[in-house]
């Protein structure tokens, strides 16, 4: 048996703690890499590649709401908070994850259930969920893998409806659309004659009205009767309205004035 001197052991021993030292510190200089972070911006970008960059994020964050929405329901189809000791799914998220409303949760929850991710992605998980509940609205039917061609009856800024496809509105025309729905006695187009009437209203009160006004002539379908709404008349300027539209009475309207009732004795 091959056996080391006392001298000679101690020796090996002293190098072999040198080189766990070696390798030690070298484990501490490793520094872990980290992958270079894409700055956001890059110099010389054009408007389309800011768009696209935009997009793809936009696709990201619906993709993420989407999968948050498949989360959401799995813990109210298993009843998972139940289980632990909590009221209900909402109940739970509102002590954990406070930053995340239930309210989104069940809009992210109602999205997955009733479409695909490519298609919450394509679409957007909002404008998505909006017709969802303009479907019920409005009794229609939706193809829940190519929504993209529903068509939706969306009311412009004079009060005329113009059908648009859903692939093609925003979610503000969806918002403005749905309201619509919800008011189903004005929900039937205004007249063509009572539309041109109010832009000839419109154009008499433009640059009637002090520098900055921002004063705004509406129509809409009231049970069957147009309906002009004037709005952001500043009370100073009343008188201005009244005799700009005065001007453009066209022939035939009745002109009257309502008589105060006698104060009761």
């Amino acid at each position: 048996m091959f056996r080391l001197k006392s001298k000679e052991a101690k020796n090996v021993v002293q190098e072999v703690k040198h080189m766990v030292d070696e390798v030690k510190q070298a484990v501490q200089e490793v520094k872990p890499v980290v992958p270079p972070v894409k700055p956001a911006v890059l110099e010389g970008m054009t408007l389309e590649q800011v768009r696209g960059e935009l997009l793809q994020l936009m696709a990201g964050e619906n993709a993420n709401h989407y999968r948050m929405g498949q989360l959401y329901n799995y813990v109210v189809e298993k009843q998972l908070a139940q289980q632990a000791g909590y009221k209900d799914a909402p109940s739970y998220f509102r002590q954990k994850l406070a930053d995340l409303s239930p309210a989104s949760l069940n809009t992210y929850g109602a999205v997955a259930k009733s479409f695909s991710e490519p298609v919450a992605v394509r679409f957007g998980v909002t404008c998505l969920y909006l017709l969802l509940i303009y479907k019920e609205a409005a009794g229609l039917k939706v193809n829940h893998e190519e929504p993209g061609g529903t068509v939706i009856e969306v009311p412009g800024q004079n009060g005329e409806v113009t059908n648009k496809l859903f692939s093609a509105c925003s979610v503000d025309e969806m918002r403005k659309a749905l309201q619509l729905k919800r008011k189903p006695t004005s929900s039937k187009p205004v007249p063509a004659e009572d539309v041109a009437l109010a832009d000839q209203y419109r154009t008499a009160l433009k640059g009637q009205f002090s520098q900055g006004s921002v004063v705004q002539v509406l129509v809409r379908n009231e049970k069957g009767s147009s309906v002009l709404d004037f709005k952001s008349i500043p009370v100073a300027e009343v008188g201005t309205l009244i005799m700009a539209l005065m001007d453009h009475v066209p022939p035939g309207s009745e002109l009257r004035r309502v008589e105060k009732a006698p104060p009761s004795a």
